[in-house]
């Protein structure tokens, strides 16, 4: 937890990194995450598209099929998370992210042959077990890269990163792919084929990057050979033992849902109210990227900010402000009319790309801060889990209310529990104060350490 840096160590620009880190390895690490995060937001945006094209299925029971389709998802990553992040504290996260990016490449090989409900919820099965290995061992490496007092810049510049990636890759790339072939003459089903065959070529080449850009092994405080089994003991007793940590399950519990519902619940809503009104679901789904794309802009512009809060304001602090400005941006999604002719739809979703931002740097930084280096993989594990039941739970709600209430319910329900963790973490930080006090200023080579105030 010292935000005392160690000179003595690589760095790439102002990132100084934890022994043993090499550049290459932050840079591998960045495409990691740009590539993660672009295969969980294109799921969310070319999933509509299957629901009308490849299985017929009526817009009228879309949101609950999504939510009940995100149920199993999440029970599935409940199941993987602990084990896979266990298991990467004894044998390194490299060869545990290279795994689920291969899986991850198969079944998107097989989900355009879905035919029946059945037959993709089989598939997304399939996806769920190799992305939730991914994002627990992205959530790890991205503690255990960087030193404590530059964790704000090292996950807002992957943020950065990733946030182009969404944009150029899923938003205006993978999403604009079916219209394309469609505009080619290619038949509906079959432009979808392309699609998917073309982002599952990507996620191969993705496995090889990391396979021979990340640091192999496991890591340096974790190769002590302990059992499996203290791991997790000691990983329970290290959350049940801190509120701090304690207040990063709720914040995960909550901000998985956030987030996921934000990708998967968006393009249905567009592209729901697209085909309601005529439109082909080719033309809604590329009006649902565009729309997207912008939020993502947002995110990209918004993710350096929350960098620099992060390492200068106490980081319960930082995620009391992350979680308000994450309720304002679900609530103005949520209070958004028609998005074809709404003149507050574009201010909407750049408001909910800033909340996106926030939450994608805050949550991971109190988490990175707060986990102790020799299990931090068993901590990062348990906490991911409480992000997956939050999905579990969120995704069926939101869904049923898609159905039943209207296609923005999901974020007006999200913004409920964003207020929610917001006086949370407000109480944790009031009750227990500063997590730190002393920081060194990394642009100044030779600097000494220095007190500041952290709010």
């Amino acid at each position: 937890m010292t935000l005392k840096i160690d000179r003595s160590q690589r760095r790439l620009g102002p990132i100084w990194l934890s022994p043993g880190i090499t550049p290459l390895n932050v840079i591998a690490l960045f495409f990691a995450g740009m590539m993660t995060l672009v295969f969980v937001t294109t799921q969310g945006i070319l999933l509509p598209y299957l629901l009308h094209e490849h299985l017929k299925m009526p817009t009228a029971v879309q949101g609950d099929f999504t939510g009940n389709l995100t149920v199993l998802y999440e029970i599935v990553a409940i199941l993987i998370i602990v084990p896979a992040s266990l298991l990467s504290d004894r044998i390194g996260r490299r060869s545990i992210y290279v795994t689920g990016f291969l899986i991850v490449g198969i079944s998107l090989v097989l989900t355009p042959f879905a035919r029946t409900p059945e037959m993709l919820i089989a598939y997304r099965l399939i996806t769920a077990v190799g992305m939730s290995a991914s994002l627990m061992m992205l959530a790890s490496t991205i503690a255990d890269y960087p030193q404590n007092a530059v964790r704000g810049k090292l996950i807002s510049t992957n943020g950065v990163i990733t946030g182009v990636g969404i944009v150029l890759i899923a938003a205006f790339t993978f999403s604009q792919l079916p219209g394309y072939f469609a505009g080619q003459g290619t038949a509906p089903i079959t432009a979808g084929t392309y699609t998917y065959l073309i982002v599952a070529s990507t996620a191969f080449i993705s496995a090889l990057v990391i396979r021979f850009g990340l640091k192999g092994g496991p890591p340096a405080a974790a190769r002590e050979r302990v059992p499996l089994t203290q791991l997790l003991r000691t990983g329970v007793n290290a959350v049940r033992e801190s509120p701090r940590l304690k207040l990063t399950c709720m914040a995960y519990f909550v901000s998985r849902g956030d987030l996921l519902i934000f990708a998967m619940f968006f393009s249905l809503w567009i592209v729901a109210a697209g085909t309601d009104q005529g439109m082909t679901a080719a033309d809604a789904q590329s009006a649902a990227g565009r729309i997207l794309g912008m939020s993502q802009v947002a995110m990209v512009l918004f993710t350096p900010v929350m960098g620099i809060i992060v390492d200068r304001m106490d980081r319960v602090t930082a995620l009391a402000v992350a979680m308000a400005v994450a309720a304002v941006g679900y609530l103005a999604l949520g209070l958004v009319g028609d998005p074809f002719s709404s003149p507050y739809i574009y201010p909407a979703a750049i408001l909910g790309g800033a909340g996106e931002a926030f939450l994608l740097v805050s949550c991971p930084a109190l988490l990175g801060q707060e986990a102790p280096a020799r299990i931090r993989g068993s901590v990062v594990g348990l906490v991911g889990m409480c992000g997956a039941v939050g999905v579990l739970i969120h995704a069926k709600i939101a869904g049923l209310l898609f159905d039943t209430w209207m296609y923005q319910a999901p974020f007006i329900y999200m913004a409920v529990f964003n207020v929610l963790i917001c006086l949370a973490a407000i109480a944790v930080r009031v009750r227990y104060g500063k997590s730190t006090t002393r920081v060194v200023e990394p642009s100044l080579p030779d600097a000494a350490t220095v007190d500041v105030n952290q709010s």
